[in-house]
């Protein structure tokens, strides 16, 4: 299945997307969030939904936003720039239609008459004033079902409105996700119980010796995710066969920040299918710190072993003398010899004699190259002395 590719525009051009969608009505509340509709050139509508999640942070059901909001914490789409221009603009529609209000009030009330037909139709006029206040109410605010009727919310301000702004669009939201989210992984980078480590047998080191790896279950790693992180959620990204293997990639996801591992596992048996994603969760988790500290043990262990592990000699030719001048050492290798020699302090020829029982211009090609590599991995402090050639 071909998947398309979502075009991201940028900050600026989401805020002025959001603000002609604000300008033109597209922005509608409902219930506990907002329905934007946009259209494009072919004049089709398409419907986004943007509401806050059980977690706290707004959400827009667009796959512009749930394809960026992975990847960038904090992420708001044009949709949610829309709701909330459309917010701002309804505050200052309320702010002049109240103004005039007020101020065809204070007229009437100035213009005060000793007639009663004068004092009934400014009466008048304030109730019609108040009912037009009323509409507009009815279009900013939040209607409540109350008893089986529509109790509407007289008592909301400009001000009560510019609170909701900041308390859905406030960026003191992604600072304390982003706070939150480093105290989770303080939390989870503890290291784990002892009681809850398990060993088995690893690989044989140079001496033939088996080697006791330590890890943890899966469902040890899932519990410690419950405990410390409630909201984490995992699922399989990727399941491929290769060879008589399994590959299996799995995503974790806590606080909207994602990391993946990947298991292995034998195709033929239901049981490494099972070891695949399993192994796949506890390498995904280990990203986020959990007992990472038991990897790091096992790799510095072999780190170890492989600084300890001697370097291999170098193996020089059982006939090194040349039979024929096509096979005789060339000058550039000649050179090369005496210059590293030089370097070393060591006699060339003694060496040479030493090593393969005759001088550095008898050696063959092949003989020669050996030669170099022994030189460049001898050291001055590893050799005694000897008189420079």
């Amino acid at each position: 299945m071909a998947v398309k590719n979502i075009k991201t525009l940028s900050e600026s051009a989401r805020q002025n997307k959001g603000k002609r969608l604000a300008a033109k009505g597209f922005v509608t509340r409902i219930g506990d969030g907002f329905r934007v509709r946009t259209s494009d050139s072919l004049r089709t509508s398409t419907i986004f939904i943007v509401r806050r999640d059980e977690l706290g942070p707004i959400r827009c059901d667009c796959p512009a936003y749930k394809c960026e909001s992975y990847v960038q914490i904090g992420f708001r789409c044009e949709h949610i720039m829309a709701v909330r221009y459309a917010i701002v603009m309804k505050n200052t529609e309320f702010d002049v239609r109240t103004s005039r209000a007020n101020n065809g009030t204070l007229t009437t009330e100035s213009r005060k008459s000793e007639r009663g037909e004068q004092n009934a139709k400014s009466s008048s006029k304030i109730v019609s004033g108040d009912r037009h206040a009323r509409n507009v109410d009815l279009d900013v605010f939040r209607l409540d079902k109350t008893r089986g009727k529509y109790d509407m919310k007289q008592n909301r301000t400009p001000e009560t409105n510019a609170n909701e702004i900041k308390e859905i669009f406030s960026p003191g939201e992604d600072q304390g996700n982003v706070l939150n989210f480093s105290s989770t992984l303080r939390e989870l980078r503890k290291n784990v119980d002892p009681d809850l480590v398990r060993q088995r047998e690893g690989r044989r080191d140079r001496n033939g010796k088996v080697q006791m790896v330590d890890y943890v279950e899966w469902h040890t790693v899932a519990d410690i995710l419950d405990q410390t992180a409630p909201n984490w959620a995992h699922s399989v990204r990727d399941i491929r066969e290769v060879g008589n293997f399994m590959t299996v990639t799995v995503a974790i996801t806590i606080d909207g920040v994602t990391r993946e591992g990947i298991g292995t596992g034998l195709v033929r048996s239901e049981m490494g299918i099972k070891k695949a994603e399993h192994d796949a969760l506890k390498r995904a988790a280990v990203k986020f710190g959990i007992a990472r500290d038991l990897y790091k043990r096992e790799f510095d262990a072999i780190d170890r072993e492989e600084t300890a592990t001697p370097a291999a000699k170098t193996e020089f030719s059982a006939d090194p003398v040349a039979q024929s001048i096509s096979d005789l050492v060339t000058s550039k290798q000649l050179s090369m010899i005496r210059m590293l020699a030089r370097e070393k302090s060591i006699n060339a020829d003694e060496e040479c004699s030493a090593l393969m029982n005759c001088k550095c211009s008898e050696l063959t090609r092949r003989a020669a190259s050996a030669l170099i590599v022994h030189l460049q991995e001898l050291t001055a402090q590893h050799v005694p002395m000897r008189r420079a050639g």
